[in-house]
């Protein structure tokens, strides 16, 4: 009898045990898989905070990378970029209106602010990304260790949903997470409380429990045993609760069934002992027998039901106590089934003896039960973490009963590989540690996949070379280091001559494959450990370290890598079945410590470059002090320029065109700026700046209106209503789509007559789209207005152009004119554009005409329109109208006599 009691006892006490140790089995898996995501995707967001291409992201462009990011992450609900207010900089998906948000007041990103450090946000509906999400945050530092953002990345949350199969819990069965401070962060029913502060008992006992098992009433009014894990890497519990009727029911009826039958027969023995002594004594050793076997774990024996109806009895209730014990075991092994998941797990003693793995442990390292029950966890031992690395691990495990981490472990094979480890104490009534439970997370995938953003965010996807932002992290290290070696480095800014040629030409595709091979000649010019990167476009940088304590010899020796790389560079490229050759500009800076910084010292290698490409291209120059000073007047020019626009601080000079003897028919407009400090500033130093800024727009479109205005006040004069006014046009004016609008509009609005107005054109217009031109062209000559073609003769000309333009006179450039006397060429140049002029049916004015013999020589050319100091300088409105009502006897005297001798001559 006290055989068949202790197996009662025994039978209830193991069904509890077992199903206790596997409801904790099961929170653990569920906590280290959770959490494994949840620090994954904090290792990533450091690694990206951390970054220098993060932190010097342009705004106007940073929505795609971060786009690319989302692809490769599609469990992501959406990855921003935001500034210390909360503005939204970056976003890899935008709102609906296409702006950017701001979370500054969100409860997540003022918890983000208070703790300054990454931050796991409570649950909320993403106005977005419209799913329930938690923010996961990490803080972006710069240099000085202020923090100066924040990368965020809201998680979906259904991304958390462990998927428990509803076979391995009993009905009535729930599991969920909470926050640390009692918020519903997901749960598996009952979804519309997520994000809330539920008051039942069972919640506010999971969150004070935080780690371990308890029993309480629920929100529905049933008492569930809860197993309860902490997630310190979310700031999250985990639970799982189960209805204690289900864990005590069947084993509490079936003890009580069995004492009362076991006390049933102690009765009805000692009532029949004398009697039937004989009748039962071998059905009851039977039956004794039988419960040793069940004892011994022999669940497969039944007791004979032969004999005495009692002891049948009693041995048929015994065999149905022991059917309902082997219901049971079958039952635990359902619930072991959380062992056999697809995670890998290992359960150890409290001496870290292993005493049972999964197939799925077998799988990921190698090792079969067999080989590795028995041994300790340091037969995987990697050997790339130290002894305080394990120490740390164990007092945390000690005073916590739990850690997770990432770790390396080696496989049978003696591969190393990187995995998520989370590691459980179990603990028995008296708060002994009894085993140790461990998951064992593969994260070689993820691994892969940082790799593979990594190669998105620092490498140039054509060549394989760095990009600009590994180029400056490398460059950061490499000044830090020779702040301590003393040694000098160089930068090399290598730009390719005239590539835009061939990619407009030939096409993009050739131009692609020349820059592949431009970067294996880079790469094979410099040391091993030395950096080549691309900037983009046909920009590469090569960057050298240590070269010499000696300024001069790390000069010489960056000159000689300089050389190295225009030699090899100016070999001839096989473009498929095309021999193409091209040159290159290099910029070379020497650079020691961060006495520069990094911008500047790029900086200073572009200067170097672009003096290069002054030089006539194909050319090595080193920075100096020069080149600084004069990118800093251009930039002072610039900015003086623009206020100078905005403070009108512009006048118009007219120069006087003349015909015959001397007869003025009108003017060219002439721009001068009438700087503050400087006084009047010479257009030759300030029209080439206005036209690479492009400030050319707003002052062209000044001097035209000002013109228009003038004439219009002529037009009001009689003997000045006759005149002409020329206006000298950019080609980025008249490239602009809405120049003739302009035009137009600008002689409506002043009352100009556009016969009295001609724009004058540079030979420089005519190198492309020339039919849009042509087009503008025709559209105001249709309204009078005039054209002349400026400095003709000294830039790209073409017959076919000029027969198709509708202009009204070439103007023969000074350069011409200043030599016609002393060169034949220039003289012949001269009479060739004169000729050509009146074969077109043009007229033709001669610039620059500063003496009487220039002037009587193109007269005799068949020039007869003049401009030039002879006649008179650029002059204010006041003398200009002054000098053309003024008479000038003397000058057409002179004329007519000198005109007279060149006949003379001619007829000769």
């Amino acid at each position: 009898m006290a055989t068949v009691g202790y197996v009662i006892y025994s039978d209830m006490q193991q069904t509890i045990a077992y199903t206790k140790t596997s409801l904790r089995t099961l929170v653990s898996t569920m906590a280290s898989n959770t959490g494994g995501r949840i620090a994954d995707n904090r290792q990533l967001l450091e690694r990206l905070a951390s970054r220098l291409f993060i932190k010097q992201i342009d705004p106007k462009n940073c929505d795609r990378v971060l786009e690319d990011m989302l692809i490769l992450n599609p469990h992501y609900a959406n990855i921003g970029y935001t500034d210390m207010h909360g503005q939204g900089i970056c976003s890899a998906l935008l709102q609906p209106n296409g702006k950017r948000l701001n979370v500054g007041k969100t409860p997540w990103f003022q918890k983000f602010l208070k703790e300054r450090r990454f931050s796991v946000g409570q649950p909320f509906f993403g106005p977005i990304s419209h799913r329930w999400v938690t923010v996961l945050t990490a803080p972006i530092w710069n240099e000085r260790r202020e923090m100066v953002g924040a990368v965020n990345l809201p998680l979906d949350l259904q991304v958390l949903d462990p998927r428990i199969p509803a076979h391995m819990l009993p009905p009535g069965s729930h599991y969920g997470f909470f926050s640390q401070d009692g918020m519903l962060v997901w749960r598996d029913s009952d979804q519309a409380a997520m994000g809330t502060r539920p008051k039942a008992d069972a919640a506010r006992q999971i969150v004070k429990t935080a780690n371990g098992e308890f029993e309480s009433r629920a929100a529905d009014g049933v008492t569930r045993y809860f197993s309860v894990v902490s997630m310190p890497e979310a700031g999250w519990i985990a639970y799982v609760g189960v209805p204690v009727s289900t864990i005590y029911a069947e084993a509490r009826q079936r003890a009580i069934t069995a004492s009362a039958i076991v006390l049933a027969v102690i009765v009805l023995l000692f009532a029949l002992a004398i009697s039937i002594a004989r009748r039962i004594a071998k059905p009851v050793a039977e039956l004794e027998r039988t419960a040793q076997a069940v004892q011994g774990g022999d669940f497969g024996v039944r007791a004979a039901t032969e004999g005495p109806s009692e002891i049948a009895a009693v041995a048929q209730e015994f065999n149905a106590m022991v059917d309902s014990q082997q219901r049971n075991i079958a039952q635990l092994r359902i619930a072991a089934a959380a062992f056999e998941s697809q995670e890998s797990m290992m359960v150890t003693d409290a001496k870290g003896v292993i005493l049972r793995i999964n197939k799925a442990f077998t799988e990921t390292t190698g090792y079969t039960p067999a080989e590795i029950v028995g041994q300790t966890p340091r037969l995987l031992n990697s050997g790339r973490h130290d002894a305080d690395f394990f120490r740390s691990m164990w007092e945390a495990i000690h005073r916590t009963g739990g850690w997770q981490g990432e770790l390396w472990d080696r496989r049978k094979n003696g591969e190393v590989y990187p995995k998520w480890l989370t590691i459980s104490a179990v603990k028995d009534d008296d708060h002994t540690v009894t085993h140790y439970i461990s998951t064992h997370f593969d994260i070689s995938e993820r691994k892969q996949a940082e790799e593979k953003i990594n190669e998105l965010a620092f490498f140039d996807q054509l060549t394989g070379l760095p990009n600009r932002t590994l180029l400056l992290d490398r460059l950061n290290l490499a000044m830090s280091t020779s702040t301590r070696s003393g040694s000098f480095g160089a930068l090399l800014l290598i730009d390719l001559d005239n590539f835009k040629t061939l990619n407009d030409t030939l096409g993009h595709d050739m131009g692609d494959l020349l820059l592949k091979q431009v970067a294996q000649r880079l790469t094979a010019c410099v040391r091993a450990g030395e950096t080549v990167a691309r900037l983009g476009g046909d920009e590469f940088v090569v960057m050298l370290a240590d070269l010499s304590m000696s300024e001069i010899d790390a000069a010489t020796r960056a000159k000689t890598v300089c050389e190295k790389i225009r030699s090899a560079l100016n070999q001839a490229y096989q473009l498929n079945s095309l021999i193409y050759h091209i040159t290159p500009s290099i910029g070379a800076t020497l650079f020691r410590g961060h006495f520069v910084s990094i911008d500047d010292l790029v900086k200073q290698a572009d200067l170097a470059m672009y003096k290069s490409k002054e030089t006539g291209r194909n050319a090595i120059h080193f920075f100096d002090p020069a080149m600084q000073a004069s990118i800093v007047a251009r930039v002072n020019m610039e900015t003086d320029l623009r206020r100078a626009i905005e403070e009108n601080q512009f006048r118009l000079h007219y120069q006087a065109q003349v015909v015959g003897a001397g007869r003025v028919t009108g003017a060219e407009a002439l721009v001068r700026w009438q700087h503050p400090q400087r006084g009047l500033v010479s257009p030759a130093e300030f029209i080439p700046l206005a036209e690479e800024t492009r400030l050319i727009l707003p002052l062209g479109l000044w001097v035209l209106e000002t013109a228009c205005t003038q004439l219009a006040v002529w037009a009001g004069q009689p003997r000045m209503a006759d005149l002409t006014l020329a206006v000298n046009v950019s080609a980025h004016q008249f490239r602009q789509a809405d120049f003739v609008d302009q035009v137009l509009s600008t002689l409506k609005n002043t009352g100009a007559n556009p016969h009295r107005l001609k724009l004058e054109l540079t030979e420089s217009l005519l190198v492309e789209n020339v039919q849009d031109i042509i087009e503008k062209m025709f559209a105001l000559k249709a309204k009078g207005v005039g054209f002349s073609l400026d400095d003709f003769g000294t830039g790209y000309s073409s017959l076919s152009y000029l027969k198709r333009m509708p202009l009204d006179h070439l103007k023969i450039d000074q350069s011409f004119v200043r030599d016609v006397l002393s060169d034949p060429n220039d003289a012949a140049i001269a009479r060739t554009i004169v000729a050509l002029a009146q074969n077109l049916g043009l007229g033709v004015i001669a610039e620059g005409v500063e003496t009487e013999a220039q002037r009587d020589f193109l007269a005799s050319s068949g020039c007869h329109a003049y401009q030039g100091y002879f006649f008179s300088r650029p002059l204010p409105i006041d003398d200009f109208e002054e000098f053309a009502q003024r008479l000038l006897p003397s000058v057409i005297s002179q004329f007519s006599s000198a005109q007279a001798h060149f006949q003379g001559l001619t007829a000769a």
